[in-house]
């Protein structure tokens, strides 16, 4: 905090001004069924404008289900959102979810 007002850091100039102003996109995951959703599909909301993008997505084994990533305007980015993603053009449900998709059980001491 400190460094953010006396702006002593390389790119200060930049990044200070990006904080404050929050970010229009945010990251989210995905979930869906019917086919998997892959890289640069189109993520509607519900009433068919686009919102964002997929940057990666494939089948889960453990999960059962697809999952993707992608980047979506900051009012669609609630957990458990109702949003549509275009796959060979035609739209298909998904829900978004919180990331990790699957927690980790293990022990780093």
């Amino acid at each position: 905090k400190r460094r953010r007002q006396t702006k002593d850091f390389p790119g200060a100039n930049i990044i200070v001004p990006q904080i404050k102003a929050k970010t229009a996109r945010r990251r989210v995951g995905l979930v869906s069924t019917g086919p998997p959703v892959r890289q640069h599909t189109p993520i509607l909301c519900l009433d068919g404008q686009v919102i964002g993008e997929v940057t990666s997505g494939c089948p889960s084994p453990c999960l059962k289900k697809n999952i993707a990533m992608g980047y979506v305007d900051a009012a669609f980015a609630k957990n458990g959102a109702a949003i549509q993603v275009e796959i060979r053009k035609k739209t298909v449900s998904a829900i978004v979810s919180k990331m990790p998709f699957v927690s980790t059980n293990y022990y780093s001491g």
